[in-house]
Parts: structure tokens; sequence; C-alpha cells
């Protein structure tokens, strides 16, 4: 879920900014998930390293959607993507927006 709307806070990614957040661990292989949840009146581009992920869901409704590695996530909407799992190492997900670099950027690792 990402917060950071009002003036002075923060942006961030279940609850962390960069840094305190703790990865996602994913199986190598495995298909999985991810939903992003945004409450703000911002659209985000969401962007994850490594991986093409196809958008499988907007605002509770499932479709077969577009492949990429980066996805507009509307204001107060949510967006689920699904991806395989690739490469065993940690592969970085953030905002593609200048406050990245206040706290809205987490990392998912693949692995076990």
């Amino acid at each position: 879920m990402m917060f950071g709307e009002e003036p002075g806070s923060r942006w961030v990614i279940d609850g962390h900014i960069r840094g305190g957040h703790r990865p996602f661990d994913v199986r190598q292989g495995e298909r999985a998930e991810m939903t992003f949840m945004n409450p703000t009146s911002m659209m985000h581009p969401m962007h994850l390293h490594g991986h093409h992920f196809q958008v499988v869901g907007i605002g509770g409704q499932r479709f077969s959607g577009p492949v990429g590695d980066t996805v507009i996530v509307p204001a107060h909407a949510p967006v689920t993507i699904a991806f395989d799992a690739g490469q065993k190492r940690p592969w970085f997900l953030h905002c593609h927006l200048c406050h990245m670099t206040l706290g809205r950027a987490a990392y998912r690792g693949e692995g076990a």
C-alpha cells in the first residue's frame, strides 16, 4: 500500500520507506502476483527491474492485460500484476516519480 500525499509526508510501500521494508519473497520459477493499492489522488508508475509482468486486474476487475515492466497505478484504485520469478537475486521495485528518493522503493527477493 502506498501512502504519503500530505505536505512533509514520506512515500512508503507496505508502511516502510526504502531500507526499512521486508523483501517480498518469491521462489524461482513461481508465478506470483502483486497488488498495488493507491489511496492517493496521484497516479504512480510502478517499475519492477529484471522482469516483464502482465497486468491482470485494475479496480477489482480481472482480465488478461498488457505485458511490460512499468504499470500506471491510477488514483484511488488497485492494480494487480503477475510475473514469473526468474534469477535468484534481489530485484528493485520502485515508483518512477521523483519521490522515489523520499522512500517509495523496495526490493523483491527470489530464492529459497
